[in-house]
């Protein structure tokens, strides 16, 4: 009779035990769902805001190639937000000639924004930027345009920035892969027909994607 009621007993136990892991589980679950809705980034005005300040070129050769060109740029980034701390990682940069033709590529380091914070950041292109010292392929047509365009006076040019960036607050995190754009660069060579820099709205406000 003792075996039996002990055995009730551990069952009635693991009943219970099993019961309140459930609750816990929902519990978790429906907290979960409620952080996602009212703090997720997704919700919310972008946090993210990247201005690029300056951008310059020097020793673009476009005589045969313009491997030996070296690209300056300084871009500010913020966080907008009180309470998302921001990190960036895998950022590969590029800047392009009318919006399509890449002409050379950066890789940069890990950026984390606090909130409220900021923090510039220099990328320069070069040589070596994307690292293995590889540059994408420029074709000969793409030569022949910049050079009109150098010899003219003004070349029109673009950054694009793509990167890991998560959101975090607390013990939530939320991460996404995004494209920054910073449109209509016109680069000026004045003096020296190697060297150029960035005329017009300094510092431009750059396009980072609404959160889907």
């Amino acid at each position: 009779m003792a075996s039996l009621k002990s055995k009730d007993c551990g069952s009635i136990c693991q009943l219970a035990l099993f019961l309140l892991a459930v609750v816990a589980g929902i519990s978790i679950i429906t907290l979960g769902l409620m952080m996602n809705s009212k703090y997720s980034p997704r919700t919310q005005q972008q946090p993210l805001v990247i201005r690029l300040n300056s951008f310059s070129v020097s020793d673009l050769n476009v005589s045969n190639s313009i491997s030996g060109a070296n690209w300056d740029a300084m871009l500010l980034f913020g966080n907008r937000h009180s309470y998302f701390e921001i990190s960036i990682e895998s950022l590969e940069s590029f800047v392009y000639y009318n919006h399509q033709d890449a002409l050379s590529c950066a890789l940069v380091e890990s950026i984390h924004l606090g909130p409220k914070k900021q923090k510039l950041v220099q990328i320069k292109f070069n040589a070596s930027g994307c690292g293995g010292g590889e540059q994408p392929f420029v074709e000969e047509r793409v030569l022949k345009e910049i050079k009109r365009d150098g010899d003219a006076g003004t070349l029109h040019l673009g950054l694009m920035l793509n990167f890991q960036v998560s959101y975090r607050k607390g013990p939530w995190s939320w991460v996404y892969w995004l494209k920054a754009k910073c449109t209509d660069l016109n680069v000026l060579f004045e003096t020296d027909p190697g060297a150029g820099m960035m005329i017009g709205d300094e510092p431009r406000a750059c396009s980072v994607p609404l959160l889907k």
